[in-house]
């Protein structure tokens, strides 16, 4: 009998997939619960090994008496191969762990919703559809683990090698399939996930076939994959499986769950087991950074059952810094002239909240001629000494000092509100870095609540001020201080640590009393790059994950091991990170009103400015992350910007040989100079070297 087109599938990683990484992973999860089964009574050394055992004995069962191609096995004909090197153990212990195995399958496999949508489809217009897999498990094995997927799967005709004794790699099992159902090749058409056996041996069959790579792990997952590791394994499956459950998502939400979900996560895990190690109960979480660190966070708690008050709390640097000045000190001079990278007279009136033509009209006259641009970058100089008539003319000093009081009794009252001197110590959750936004809100709590605590919680630090104390603490987590070499990842991680609203600027009192954040604005641009799905696809893997790795009770994380990795990728990035965080509209600093992309795709022109002609803060006006800006560039352009780095040590080298240059010959003529000097003291006593030149 002679069919029409009939469809095959194959079947793992195709139509079902694993919740871990790799289907290693199973072996995994089953090495975890044979730990747990002390009551078995097992051998100590099955136990530690039994990865190496399990792995041993399928490698036996494939290639017997040493045959290079593998051959068709069955999970029984596997454990036959433990229980020879094990004889001493029961055979109801190996048909044990041999179900084990099978149930802990069922319990780790998802579906494939577009698969098997299309199953559905064809089934429902009436094709044929037939399931071909390579796999250890029989047949009423293989409908068994699908009947809790979808049961119009398991009522497909399936293929299975372990039945048949044959298999895709060799190309047999495609001929059995096609004489069984009495087919000719082209009327088959075959979709699965490995590239030999479903692509390219069905085709030299003359089979049409499509390769399936969905649930193979993304360049990202790949990075802190490792094959035994039982945390990797869920941590690499937890967003493999958004990807295939979100087949439609957008490039911001792979984003959420497949980097800043795995970089952020250790740090929210560790901060929420501190807190309730130190007894805070309370946990805020600063604006902007915070929203997705609180995100993760509540999803955790609630997954895990940790009870904690967990809070939004809106603030900044810019929010922060100026109710904190009670004087204008050192301290403060110090966090006036800041340039990050630039400082322009406008962004200086914006840190003590006047306007720039206000404070111009302050400075005297001939100070004033010479700051016509009010957005043109001051010099160091030129900043130093508009600083230096802030305390010694009083409207300025008056107007500093008033404008920071109005905005220290809008922040307390909203502390107040918030209850954020309510009872016992509190914590903060922010992104870091030197951890001066802290200090100014423990200066300002401490003013209304002298024995107010405060215990903040970062990502990462690069400094702790002298202002740090047992009132005040810090905790960094994957970056410290004296890190020096890290200081490239603040611009990485804040790109990941985004809010859905603009910059807290201050606040104001509403007519019914209440204290509300005034912000910049209303974070339109971050909704038109896709925050919301960004923030869904965080807390979404926050969520699987520490479900999943609830599941085992001796699971061990190393977060602290994946982050290097993580951060090692932004500074290489892939086409997707490129792409997608270098168009997060970004500003390096609080008072800096211009947001642009932080890392724009350059044209000719500007490649070649940036490598050759600009400095470095005209650079860093033009890209914030230069290695994404090369990724997303044309061809012609990244091949001139893949010369910046030669350019810059080649200039570097000139300046460091021309001052070296210069130094030798300073000290080669002071040697001279001094030789000359004694010589003709010694040949002309009493007469002095000066009048040597006058000697006949």
């Amino acid at each position: 009998m002679v069919r029409n087109t009939v469809f095959s599938f194959s079947l793992f990683d195709t139509l079902v997939t694993y919740r871990t990484a790799t289907a290693r992973g199973v072996l995994c999860v089953l090495n975890h619960e044979l730990h747990l089964r002390q009551d078995l009574g097992l051998p100590l050394q099955l136990v530690e090994e039994f990865l190496e055992v399990r792995t041993k004995a399928d490698y036996e069962a494939r290639h017997p008496t040493g045959i290079e191609k593998p051959v068709a096995v069955c999970l029984d004909q596997i454990y036959a191969r433990i229980a020879q090197r094990y004889p001493e153990l029961d055979p109801r212990l190996i048909a044990r762990i041999r179900q084990l195995e099978l149930e802990l399958t069922a319990e780790l496999l998802v579906g494939i919703p577009e698969n098997i949508t299309r199953v559905h489809r064809l089934l429902e217009a009436g094709k044929r559809v037939v399931l071909i897999s390579d796999t250890a498990f029989t047949s009423n094995e293989v409908k068994h683990l699908l009947s809790g997927i979808d049961t119009r799967l398991a009522s497909c005709p399936c293929y299975v090698s372990a039945d048949l004794g044959l298999t895709k790699h060799s190309g047999e099992l495609f001929r059995h399939v096609l004489q069984t159902e009495g087919l000719t090749p082209k009327q088959l058409i075959h979709l699965g996930a490995d590239d030999w056996a479903d692509v390219r041996m069905a085709r030299t069959l003359g089979i049409s076939a499509e390769l399936y790579p969905g649930a193979h792990l993304s360049e990202i997952e790949s990075v802190y994959h490792e094959e035994d590791s039982l945390f990797s394994q869920l941590l690499g499956g937890t967003s493999k499986i958004y990807r295939i459950l979100h087949p439609n998502a957008s490039p911001p939400a792979l984003i959420g769950a497949g980097l800043a979900g795995p970089l952020f996560y250790g740090f929210i895990r560790d901060t929420l087991d501190q807190a309730q190690q130190r007894g805070i109960r309370r946990l805020y979480f600063i604006a902007r950074d915070g929203m997705i660190f609180l995100r993760l966070a509540r999803a955790i708690a609630r997954e895990c059952g940790l009870d904690l008050d967990l809070r939004y709390l809106y603030g900044s640097r810019r929010a922060f810094r100026l109710p904190s000045v009670f004087e204008l000190t050192p301290r403060e001079y110090r966090w006036l002239a800041e340039r990050i990278p630039k400082l322009s007279l406008a962004m200086l009136a914006e840190r003590i909240d006047l306007r720039a033509e206000e404070l111009r009209a302050h400075l005297p006259e001939a100070l004033r001629a010479r700051l016509i641009d009010l957005d043109a970058s001051l010099p160091e100089s030129l900043i130093r000494e508009i600083l230096a008539h802030f305390n010694t003319i009083p409207a300025i000093r008056e107007a500093i000092l008033g404008n920071a009081q109005r905005a220290r009794d809008l922040l307390i009252a909203y502390l107040e509100q918030e209850g954020f001197f309510d009872a016992g110590p509190v914590g903060t959750i922010d992104i870091g870095w030197m951890g001066g936004s802290q200090d100014s809100l423990y200066k300002i709590a401490a003013s209304h609540k002298p024995d107010i605590e405060i215990h903040g919680f970062y990502f990462g630090l690069f400094h702790y001020s002298h202002y740090t104390s047992a009132r005040n603490r810090k905790t960094a987590y994957a970056i410290r201080p004296n890190h020096v070499e890290d200081n490239i990842v603040a611009l990485h991680t804040e790109l990941l640590a985004q809010a859905d609203h603009g910059q807290t600027v201050g606040y104001e009192r509403q007519a019914d009393g209440r204290v509300v954040p005034r912000l910049r604005d209303d974070g339109g641009h971050l909704r038109d790059w896709g925050i919301a799905e960004f923030l869904d696809g965080a807390e979404w893997f926050a969520t699987e994950y520490a479900r999943l790795a609830g599941r085992y009770p001796l699971l061990t994380e190393h977060f602290d091991a994946i982050l290097p990795r993580l951060l090692a990728l932004m500074r290489k990035p892939p086409r997707l990170i490129a792409e997608t965080l270098g168009r997060v509209p970004y500003s390096g600093d609080h008072c800096d009103l211009a947001l642009r992309e932080s890392a724009p795709a350059f044209g000719l022109g500007e490649a070649l400015d940036y490598v050759f002609r600009r400095r470095y803060e005209e650079r860093r006006l033009m890209t914030e992350w230069y290695e994404a800006s090369l990724v997303r560039s044309p061809p012609l352009v990244r091949l001139i910007l893949s010369l910046y780095p030669t350019v810059q040590r080649l200039k570097v080298f000139i300046k460091h040989s021309a001052l070296d240059g210069a130094r030798r010959a300073q000290r080669w003529y002071t040697h001279l100079t001094a030789l000359w000097r004694a010589l003709g003291w010694r040949l002309y006593p009493g007469i002095g070297p000066a009048r040597l030149r006058d000697r006949p």
